[in-house]
Order: structure tokens, then sequence, then C-alpha cells
């Protein structure tokens, strides 16, 4: 099948789907050129996982539809980014013996390495793997060895983080997309390929987490010396806090929503504190009045629990109040007024709302920053930065360790993919 001269890219959420279309390389800038962003709600998903499969491939359907009649050409095939409580993180250690006379490390013998970290992982039987993340190597005893090829040594030590997705649950998803007569080209964990283009060098080294604060769950992901440190999901999300406006000013969810969207600001030292705020109620057929103060005592202790719950995973990581970096919130979440004052009083960080650098995006349709479609245009441009490498499909590392290429099946060797997914590369 012909290259398409562009690249789809989907964040499929519990609240709505992000598609974003994208040149299929950059421009003589180096930039990302966005073509059509599209937004509408998505039904049949729960938390990163399928509920209803004809809902979830209606709601997909749909956006294709709404795309293709933006760029007026088929889409037939996207990258997809999976997120959500579907998705298991495993710590693990390899170590081999360099037989070779001149003790020099190469390829192989990182193959082999890997391979013994993925022996030694547990709780991985009915899983699929999506990304492979050596996290540092240690040659005898010096440690912190980002890549140990053509390096000396007589022992070679790893340590790794395995991105995996129950397999009940990839192949749910998967089924979705071919319902809907959509090729998956790519699966990646979202944190990994929103922090890998957003983040720079500076804040990859010094120590920052990535927190993407969804309808349903918070993802955040840890760097560190320019290395995922860590990563993880909270089974918290901005709905929460629309749930607990409901039942605090006892209203309906519709409007609660409406109210946290365009009324609410966490910040303490905001003006509007003794405000009182009117919203007419379609339902009742008559306006409401809420005070501003009962709104954010709502609101409030909701989104401190995000926070409170992040804090206690640094902490088991030893990284509480000790990132340079600080914190980047990105997703649904972010564009809450005032988040951010909640955020450094709990987390005792730097916080930052993220916004692109229009040195590497160049957006063709109307973006007003919103942080809502920030994963959908970090999955396209971590594709097309890496797409020369990326031809793998991440999920079939369990099953075997083959690249499809031409009419046949042309084997990979562990090294070549791992070097592949590695995010700094």
């Amino acid at each position: 099948m012909a290259r398409d001269p562009y690249l789809v890219a989907i964040d499929f959420g519990s609240n709505s789907i992000k598609l974003a279309v994208a040149k299929d390389s950059v421009d003589e800038q180096d930039k990302i050129q966005i073509l059509a962003l599209v937004e509408r709600n998505s039904k049949g998903i729960r938390k990163g996982i399928v509920t209803n499969m004809s809902e979830a491939t209606e709601a997909l359907i749909d956006i294709i539809n709404k795309a293709e009649g933006i760029i007026g050409l088929p889409i037939r095939r996207a990258v997809v980014g999976i997120s959500g409580l579907g998705v298991t993180f495993t710590n693990s250690e390899g170590l081999i013996v360099i037989s070779r006379t001149d003790n020099e490390i190469s390829d192989s013998d990182v193959d082999r390495v890997i391979q013994d970290s993925l022996t030694k992982a547990f709780g991985l039987n009915n899983n699929e793997i999506i990304h492979v993340i050596p996290k540092s190597y240690t040659i005898d005893n010096q440690s912190g060895i980002r890549y140990p090829v053509g390096m000396v040594g007589s022992k070679l030590e790893t340590k790794t983080l395995m991105v995996s997705v129950e397999t009940s649950y990839l192949r749910n998803f998967t089924k979705v997309f071919n319902q809907g007569s959509l090729e998956i080209t790519s699966q990646y964990y979202t944190p990994l390929a929103s922090s890998s283009f957003i983040l720079t060098e500076r804040q990859k080294k010094a120590g920052t987490v990535l927190v993407d604060i969804g309808y349903s769950t918070t993802s955040y992901i840890v760097w560190e010396n320019e290395e995922i440190f860590n990563s993880g999901i909270i089974p918290i999300g901005s709905d929460h806090i629309t749930a607990d406006l409901a039942v605090g000013l006892q209203t309906t969810i519709e409007l609660a929503e409406e109210i946290k969207k365009q009324h609410l600001n966490l910040d303490p030292d905001s003006d509007n504190q003794d405000e009182e705020v009117e919203i007419f109620n379609p339902d009742l057929q008559i306006n409401e009045t809420f005070k501003s103060s009962e709104i954010v005592d709502y609101a409030k202790a909701r989104t401190e629990e995000i926070f409170i719950y992040l804090n206690k995973e640094l902490r088991k990581l030893g990284k509480n109040a000790q990132l340079p970096g600080g914190a980047i919130l990105i997703g649904g979440g972010a564009s809450l007024k005032g988040i951010e004052e909640v955020a450094k009083k709990t987390l005792k960080l730097p916080i930052f709302k993220y916004s692109f650098d229009r040195s590497m995006v160049e957006f063709v349709p109307d973006y007003n920053n919103d942080p809502t479609f920030i994963n959908a245009i970090s999955l396209a441009a971590y594709s097309i930065y890496y797409s020369d490498d990326l031809t793998l499909n991440n999920s079939s590392l369990k099953a075997n360790t083959t690249r499809s290429g031409g009419s046949g099946e042309e084997k990979a060797s562990f090294g070549d993919i791992l070097k592949n997914l590695l995010p700094w590369r």
C-alpha cells in the first residue's frame, strides 16, 4: 500500500477522542506541521479500557469521517496512544558476563542483557510489552552508563522499565480499530511519547515530572539524568472534581462541568472568592446562584487529592520536592484556573502549564493552546521524529522479535528493537 503524505495520531480518552493530522515529515525548519485537529465525545471507553465495543467503534468512525472531510483524503491508518488503568509498569534487572578475550561490549551483549532482564521480569504472562526502556547500565563497578556498546568490561548489568498492557485489553482496543477499518501502525505509551517530545533536554537531565490530568485518570512520568526514572497512573481525574461539585452544589453533572470550566478559580489570591455566580439551569428552567467560595471548597479537596497521591508516589521514589525541573501539567485538567497554585503548595516544586514551542510545531488550523490536544499532537510528532526507526509494531515484543519488511518477515535483533524504542534517541 502506498505511503500516505500525512500521519494521523489518535488519543482515545474516556471523555473525548482527539485526533491530529500532520504532514508525514518535518519541513525545512525541522518543524512538525499540524494540518487538522478534531475532537468528539467518546463512548465505550472508561479509564482507558473498552467497556462497549459498538459505542467505541461508532465514535471512532465518526471522528475519522470528520477528519477526512477536513483534509479531503481517506484515512486508512493511524498511530495510537495507550494509557489508562490497563497499563502495567515492571522494573527488572539483567546481568551477563562478557566472554570475549578483548572484553569489548557489542550489540549482541546488549541484546543478551536485555533478554536476561525480560526473563527475570515477573507478572508479564498475560501482558503484551509495548516498550522496553533501559534505565541505566553498569559495567563492572561503573554505573550510570547510558549506552555501553564499544566499552570494555567483564560484567554488564542493566535496569529496565517495561511498559505492558493486558492482552485482553489490547485485543479489545485493536478490535475497535479493525471494526472501524483503521490500521494501527504503532502503539505508544502516551506519556512516553508526550514527555519525550515536549520536555527539553535540560528538563530531562535535571529531573522533571510530566503530569497528564485526564478525564478519569492522571498519568505521570519522571525523567532524570536524561532517563525515564519511573511512571505510573493515578485513578483520579478531572471528572472526579466535576462529580464533587455536582454533589456539593446539589446540581446536575452538566451544570457542574460548566461551573468547573467557566467559574472555578483555585488561586487563593484571586479576586472573585466572595462573588456569586448565576447560571441558567435548562432542566429546571430557572437561574441558579452559587457562591464562588463554595465552588472552590468543593473542587479544591479533590484537586489536592490528585497531587497528594502523586506526592506519595514521588516519596516512594525518593523524589518528592527533589525535582529541580518541577512538574509540567498537561491534559484537560491542566486548564483549570489556579490549579498550578494547588500543585505548587502540595508538591513543593516549580509548576508549569505546557504550551507548544512554535519553533517546533506549525499549526495550519487555529490552535489556542488547548491542553487537551497536547497528547495527540505529541503522538504525531514523536512518530514523525522517529519514523525511520519505529517501523516495528511494539506490541509484538512479547510474542516475537520480528520486523515486518517486504514480502516476508525479517528477524530483528533485540538490540535493534531497543535502540529504536529509546526515548532519548
